[in-house]
């Protein structure tokens, strides 16, 4: 029996001088009480999310969408839906590309709130929320 994953993206650009302060931001720490605290969650209204669902990468603005998608954790089934909702104009003021994924399957659902996320770009500093797209994985 074949089973099928649903999965989705989330994805946002970014501007960060130095890997350091990237992966500081990113990071997830506990207040003295045990709540998760995260200065992208906060940033991008996510109270809650698997940090092992997040990737990033960094590109130059010589590159072209296909050139800095590819690579990504299971770009070949979003490839062609981004490379469509990003151009050289939303690149040119960012150097960081970040993907948070959401998936269900047959074992339960992780990051289920991406799956809800609008998929209307807005403005949110120093993220800029591009969408998400939803795919589909065979054999999970």
């Amino acid at each position: 029996m074949t089973t099928k994953a649903q999965y989705v993206v989330a994805v946002w650009l970014a501007n960060f001088n130095h890997d350091k302060d990237l992966e500081d931001y990113l990071m997830i720490r506990y207040d003295e009480d045990g709540r998760r605290q995260s200065n992208f969650g906060n940033a991008v209204g996510l109270a809650h999310f698997d940090i092992d669902f997040l990737e990033h990468t960094s590109f130059n603005h010589e590159m072209n969408p296909e050139e800095i998608v590819d690579g990504v954790s299971f770009s070949d089934y979003f490839k062609d839906d981004l490379t469509t909702m990003i151009n050289h104009d939303t690149l040119y003021d960012n150097n960081t590309i970040i993907f948070l994924y959401g998936k269900q399957d047959v074992y339960g659902t992780i990051n289920e709130h991406i799956f809800s996320l609008a998929n209307t770009p807005h403005k949110q500093v120093p993220f800029s929320f591009i969408g998400t797209i939803k795919f589909e994985i065979g054999d999970q």
